[in-house]
């Protein structure tokens, strides 16, 4: 590897590093909003990443007049259309509220038809 390919290589490592940091750095829907997530928040986002491929992707953290994605507590998991996917991220997550501190969740109510809201604590 020659001099310019390298330090290519290590600018595209840390544009990387910057648009997704740490652990939420791998395959799967991409993850907006990802730095300053809560730990609950985060792990839960990586377990819709790893176990839902069909989710077309994921909200953090950002502005909002409430203060549970300005804080790194809420996810939006974008889900389009497919009522049949959100319906088993609901089912899902709800069953596992003790494990991601789930405070409460949004779906299929005025403007979260296309995607799952979750608030952890």
């Amino acid at each position: 590897m020659n001099r310019q390919t390298f330090l290519r290589a290590g600018a595209l490592a840390a544009v990387i590093a910057l648009v997704v940091p740490g652990p939420l750095a791998h395959a799967g829907p991409p993850l907006i909003g990802g730095a300053g997530l809560r730990p609950n928040a985060a792990n839960l986002a990586a377990y819709v990443r790893d176990t839902y491929p069909g989710v077309l992707s994921i909200g953090g953290v950002r502005q909002d007049r409430l203060p549970d994605h300005p804080s790194g507590r809420a996810l939006d998991i974008m889900v389009g259309g497919n009522t049949a996917l959100g319906n088993d991220i609901l089912a899902d997550i709800k069953a596992q509220a003790a494990r991601f501190g789930v405070s409460y969740t949004l779906w299929q109510v005025p403007a979260h038809y296309d995607h799952v809201h979750v608030t952890v604590s």
